[in-house]
């Protein structure tokens, strides 16, 4: 027998070994495992996980909006208040709860422009005046395609700004000159 046939037969044999002890004794945790399975289970749990670790924060955090006649709608919220905070958003995220957003804090009245860079959902965008007034809303703004991402600018300046689903603002009669009341956590 020559020396490669050799080496292949004992190459096998060990392979062989290795197989029957982890499939005897299950000693080295290899297991043999549909990819497109374990993706879709990585992916709800994750979901998951990101929906409760939101649904914490919230309780805590919300914002009123006041639309006429006693109305008020309570939007729980995630606070960005850091240019980090700021530059993430809701990147990434594939799921907002119908009465879930981001609330971006300003130390001064800014015109931002904001974009949808690494977004998956639809967004409207409430902007809001250190008064506590909705001075713009830009609605229904749709995630970035490929390389174009058009920056969203507000017509005034504003010190807050609001981010929640594509169409709430429609569904709720959200509108400018409406006023919107903070209830934040201190962080002191």
């Amino acid at each position: 027998m020559n020396n490669q046939l050799k080496l292949l037969l004992y190459i096998v044999f060990i392979a062989g070994a290795i197989f029957y002890v982890q499939d005897s004794f299950g000693l080295l945790d290899i297991s043999i495992v549909d990819n497109k399975e374990k993706v879709e289970e990585n992916e709800e749990e994750e979901q998951e996980k990101e929906e409760s670790i939101v649904k914490e924060i919230q309780e805590e955090e919300y914002v009123e909006i006041s639309i006429g006649e006693g109305d008020v709608i309570k939007v729980n919220v995630e606070v960005a208040d850091t240019q980090a905070l700021r530059t993430l958003g809701l990147s990434n995220r594939r799921y907002l709860g119908d009465y879930d957003g981001m609330l971006f804090l300003f130390d001064e009245n800014v015109n931002t422009p904001f974009w949808m860079k690494d977004t998956f959902i639809n967004l409207d965008i409430i902007f809001i005046d250190e008064n506590g007034f909705i001075v713009d809303i830009k609605e229904n703004n749709e995630p970035c395609r490929d390389l174009y991402c058009p920056q969203i600018l507000s017509d005034q300046e504003f010190r807050y700004v609001l981010e929640v689903n594509g169409g709430f603002a429609n569904t709720n009669g959200v509108k400018e000159g409406q006023s919107v009341t903070m209830n934040l956590v201190s962080k002191e």
